[in-house]
């Protein structure tokens, strides 16, 4: 939890309401990332674009242990990481700059780094794990795909059925085996550095 870093996309994935079964449009996932284990120690997903708030549901996702999380989602998995992170390394974007997140960081003794203007690579740990997860989204009724040529013909509101909790529910599961997973650029699993961390 030396450095963490914290970025936002849309997925790739069109939701739709609990009661109607719906269209109601793609969400926004926030994803924190351990730099040093490649684990992701928080993950938001909501409706609402990126915001000073979803940064801090992140953050609150990041430093408490996951087991009642997972058990409301019904996941019968195992999500150890958990804690204060010593620094947030973000981009520019005005959540990260935020006078709420600030003030937080700055009561919990976390340092704030920003990105280089322009240089998109030096927040590639995050971008790479938010990358594998689309590749993974692209393969679940109701995708967006990539672009637009990519989906071609294919109705992505015709063929949603996952509501934003049932997303919620494949996400936490996909990060579970993703923690399981050999990590190429680490030669062993995420989980495998972080035995014993909690909070």
């Amino acid at each position: 939890m030396d450095r963490v870093q914290i970025d936002h996309t849309p997925i790739d994935v069109i939701v739709v309401d609990e009661r109607h079964r719906l269209p109601v449009g793609r969400p926004y996932l926030t994803a924190a990332i351990d730099v040093m284990s490649r684990c992701v120690v928080g993950l938001v997903v909501t409706l609402d674009k990126p915001s000073a708030t979803s940064v801090g549901l992140c953050l609150a996702h990041t430093v408490t242990d996951k087991r009642a999380g997972l058990e409301a989602l019904g996941v019968d998995a195992v999500w150890p990481m958990s804690g204060k992170p010593r620094e947030l390394y973000l981009d520019n974007a005005a959540e990260f700059k935020s006078e709420a997140l600030r003030r937080g960081c700055a009561q919990h003794g976390i340092r704030l780094e920003y990105r280089p203007p322009g240089q998109p690579h030096y927040g590639g740990v995050v971008e790479r794990v938010i990358g594998t997860m689309m590749q993974m989204v692209h393969e679940l009724p109701g995708t967006t795909f990539s672009n637009p040529r990519e989906r071609g013909a294919y109705d992505s509101d015709a063929k949603a059925v996952l509501t934003l909790r049932e997303l919620q529910r494949w996400l936490t599961l996909a990060v579970a085996c993703y923690h399981g997973r050999i990590h190429s650029g680490l030669a062993r699993t995420p989980a495998g550095s972080v035995v014993g961390c909690g909070g």
